[in-house]
């Protein structure tokens, strides 16, 4: 509420007077269908991703909203496309009827301690939520993974740069509640760039001896050639995401 009233009162997503995100933003963050999401290049070890849709222009100011300027109004429709996204990864690559478990790729500390709470594992929550409005099998949503060691912030570092600062930088959390029988793991995040984040998550989890099935974003960027190391960034702006 607090967030919302300092935003000025108008939609994140196109600035419109109003509270929260306005009803033509919904419509347009429920709009693309999910797809498989490749980085290029892609990294060795990159698990199989799918997206709730690009990361163009209204995503561009959503996500940012809702990770550093605390608009938790936004979590809902952000976990409704990224439980599109887990949805398509369910119907092409899950086993019947075995528990699923969605895994938020960690945020810093202090990261957390700036937001006032992890952003992703909010999304993911509220994702999972609305996944067992519509699926029978057992659903859940674990923070399964911390960062192990101090990490540079990603938003400014190259590709090369970011496999670098991400390397064996992620571990599992002590104390972690037994997993269901046969369970099977969705790594989840708000964004994927370069799958740097990713790629180091699906190391930590099967370095764990875990199954990892799969990945699912709310957002995908897209590269303006094969061979630029930098992410496209919408309206010139600077991505947020870790990797």
């Amino acid at each position: 509420m607090t967030a919302e009233l300092l935003l000025g009162a108008v939609c994140p997503g196109c600035q419109a007077p109003g509270f929260g995100l306005c009803t033509a933003c919904r419509v347009r963050l429920a709009e693309p269908a999910p797809h498989r999401a490749v980085p290029t290049p892609c990294p060795s070890g990159f698990p199989t991703t799918y997206s709730g849709g690009p990361y163009d222009d209204l995503l561009h100011a959503v996500i940012p909203a809702h990770k550093e300027r605390q608009a938790w109004l936004l979590t809902a429709p952000l976990a409704d496309r990224l439980a599109t996204a887990v949805e398509e990864l369910i119907m092409r690559t899950a086993v019947d009827g075995a528990p699923l478990v969605l895994v938020p790729v960690p945020s810093t500390a202090a990261a957390v301690r700036r937001r006032g709470r992890d952003a992703t594992a909010a999304i993911a929550g509220s994702a999972v939520l609305r996944l067992r409005r519509d699926h029978d099998r057992p659903l859940t949503m674990i923070k399964m993974l911390r960062p192990v060691r101090r990490l540079a912030d990603q938003s400014e570092l190259t590709e090369s740069e970011r496999r670098r600062n991400l390397a064996g930088g992620y571990g599992l959390r002590r104390g972690l509640p037994r997993l269901p029988v046969g369970a099977q793991l969705i790594l989840v995040d708000d964004l994927v760039t370069t799958g740097s984040s990713l790629t180091e998550a699906c190391r930590a989890v099967r370095a764990a001896g875990l199954s990892v099935l799969g990945a699912a974003v709310v957002a995908a960027t897209q590269r303006r050639h094969p061979s630029d190391d930098r992410a496209v960034r919408p309206s010139g702006g600077r991505v947020l995401d870790r990797g």
